[in-house]
């Protein structure tokens, strides 16, 4: 895993990740008017793969907020000490997660808009990249970062703030449609690798694997490094001198930070003193639902 860069990146502007493009946002009047009238008659044509424009997959990852999203979920994954390896083997410094980010987006829009064909390479291609992970993990047993148990930690993570998130800024979706979501996420759990019987695919399902997990899960020094780059992140000394400021992107990574679950939030000794990483949960989701107009805003 590489660990130095050869030269600094600026972290991404908030237009760079706060949505995924998906065929829907491209097509031409004449295209859908020989749109085929189901999803899998077009996925048989070609046109679609795992998922397309009817499902409720698309809508959830057509929102605004599916990049705060993405962040909230590496937040959450790096509460796992092995979790926190695989991380480590995307991404090239421990205290920039925005390459990390980048790379996860990259991934997950592939497997939810692209085709048949995308999604499988891109599904091989994680799990090439995870295989060659290898650590000890607490109790002192090696583990490899494509085993079943952990890649299934990784996925649960993402899928439920993914859903979780957008919902809460303000998607419109009834309890019917979360769970249609969860059932549908058991195709890109597929992708992964991982065996469909293995999967939460219910929000009761869901909410018991995370509370089975969580035994497992410590602050480590490499996930509140991780974590404190988001929130807090270094200015330089000299910067510091004339401008007390954080950067413009810290205030949504810190939002990020405080949409977790109230059981993650509270691995953490300590809480950010001040910012959008400091907010109580009710505050959290007005935040949220701000922070999506104003995307919608920008967008339209």
């Amino acid at each position: 895993m590489e660990q130095t860069r050869a030269h600094h990146e600026e972290p991404p502007r908030l237009e760079q990740w706060d949505y995924l493009e998906h065929p829907a946002d491209t097509g031409r009047a004449e295209d859908h008017e020989a749109e085929p009238e189901t999803d899998h008659e077009a996925d048989q044509a070609g046109q679609w793969g795992l998922f397309g424009p009817r499902t409720v997959t698309w809508r959830v990852h057509s929102d605004p907020l599916i990049g705060l999203a993405t962040l909230r979920a590496l937040t959450m994954q790096v509460l796992h000490p092995e979790g926190m390896a695989n991380v480590f083997a995307t991404a090239r410094r421990v205290d920039d997660p925005w390459d990390r980010l980048q790379w996860a987006q990259r991934h997950i829009g592939a497997v939810i808009f692209g085709n048949s064909i995308e999604a499988a390479m891109t599904g091989a291609r994680l799990r090439a990249v995870m295989g060659q992970v290898v650590g000890f993990a607490g109790n002192g047993d090696e583990f490899r970062g494509d085993d079943e148990d952990l890649v299934l930690w990784m996925h649960c993570c993402q899928v439920a703030s993914f859903v979780e998130v957008t919902r809460r800024g303000g998607l419109a979706l009834t309890d019917a449609e979360h769970e249609t979501y969860l059932a549908e996420q058991l195709r890109t759990a597929a992708v992964w690798g991982l065996e469909p019987d293995r999967v939460p695919a219910t929000r009761r399902d869901l909410t018991r694997y995370f509370r089975r997990m969580r035994p497992k899960l410590r602050m480590t020094h490499e996930a509140r490094a991780f974590i404190g780059s988001l929130v807090s992140p270094a200015v330089p000394a000299l910067l510091a001198m004339t401008q007390r400021n954080r950067p413009n992107w810290a205030p949504v990574a810190g939002l990020a930070w405080s949409s977790q679950p109230n059981w993650a939030r509270a691995m953490y000794s300590s809480m950010p003193g001040d910012g959008a990483g400091a907010l109580a949960p009710a505050a959290t989701t007005v935040a949220l639902h701000s922070l999506r107009d104003e995307l919608h805003r920008t967008r339209h």
